[in-house]
């Protein structure tokens, strides 16, 4: 019972913020609310957050070897998504204006929004750490790879490998956020407060975004559509299921490794598609329309997903 509270309070908060951005769309309160908020999103918003939550994090009691099983299990349970989402979204013939984001969708997940607060109330301080830790592989590719290739796609798919394709002011947000983890900076307070106060905004806008588009698409259509379900199995049940299963099989909870660290990767990699994919996809002009469609309909799933993993871990690593 105590997992599924800790998970509903924040999907609530989501799809009434949803919900409020669908209204205004509809009603015409705030002409163009969409695309004021894509560009207000990616060009501060979001790079404020990623400042403050890189320079924020402090892992150092957390040993070692354990962060870099963290940082590797994220980077390779990402990449193995990203692949095999791809893959399906091909044989699946997913249009080319979507193939990216389908994939993106499927990989990166909410490990941050979402996440925080389920795994903080059901593990507690430690388990926030082992968080943070998968969230930052998680910015890695994004704001690299993804933001790369997405880039290049949308200038028309150019063969060549340019830097330029790489810099906007997300990656530079990063960059400079990174910089301040690894030298231990904290940021002075009189840039701490607004950034931290701008980046909250992050959230409930891309809410707000994500019901604007939804109020211009077909629902009924989007639940029929066999990508979005397969995008969701995968992400939120086969990969997680298969992350637990390889580690029964090897035995890996019976030599002592830390229960709440593997419980903490295993609901990060079941985590509902990243709420700010269908701003991006917006912004690189992807099918930002399709992006909001799977996200609504897996976090919605994600409150009978997460629970079950969680109990699942219980039951593994008691």
């Amino acid at each position: 019972m105590e997992s599924f509270t800790a998970v509903l309070s924040p999907i609530l908060f989501l799809a009434i913020s949803i919900a409020v951005g669908f209204v205004v769309e509809k009603t015409r309160l705030v002409p163009n609310l969409g695309k004021s908020i894509s560009k207000l999103i990616t060009s501060v918003s979001l790079p404020a957050l990623v400042i403050v939550s890189l320079s924020d994090q402090d892992v150092t009691q957390v040993p070692l070897g354990e962060m870099g099983t963290v940082l590797g299990v994220g980077l390779c349970a990402i990449v193995l998504l990203l692949a095999v989402n791809y893959r399906v979204g091909k044989r699946l013939k997913v249009p080319p204006e979507r193939t990216l984001i389908h994939a993106y969708l499927g990989a990166f997940g909410n490990v941050i929004f979402l996440a925080y607060p389920l795994i903080s109330a059901v593990l507690g301080a430690r388990g926030l750490f082992y968080a943070i830790l998968f969230s930052m592989a998680n910015d890695l590719v994004l704001w690299s790879a993804g933001v790369y290739f997405l880039n290049r796609h949308a200038q028309g798919g150019d063969a060549k490998l340019e830097l330029k394709y790489l810099m906007n002011p997300n990656t530079v947000g990063y960059l400079i956020g990174l910089a301040l983890f690894a030298l231990r900076l904290p940021l002075p307070e009189i840039l701490h407060a607004p950034l931290a106060r701008l980046g909250e905004t992050t959230v409930p806008l891309s809410m707000l975004f994500i019901g604007s588009v939804l109020a211009g698409t077909k629902l009924k259509d989007a639940l029929k559509s066999v990508s979005i379900w397969s995008l969701c199995v995968i992400k939120m049940v086969l990969v997680p299921l298969l992350f637990l299963g390889i580690l029964w099989i090897l035995g890996i909870p019976q030599r002592g490794v830390a229960p709440v660290m593997l419980t903490v990767i295993a609901l990060q990699i079941a985590m509902p598609p990243q709420t700010s994919l269908s701003v991006i996809a917006d912004r690189y002009r992807s099918d930002s329309a399709y992006a909001a469609q799977v996200i609504f309909i897996s976090t919605l799933l994600s409150a009978g997903t997460l629970p079950g993993i969680y109990m699942l871990c219980s039951w593994l690593f008691r």
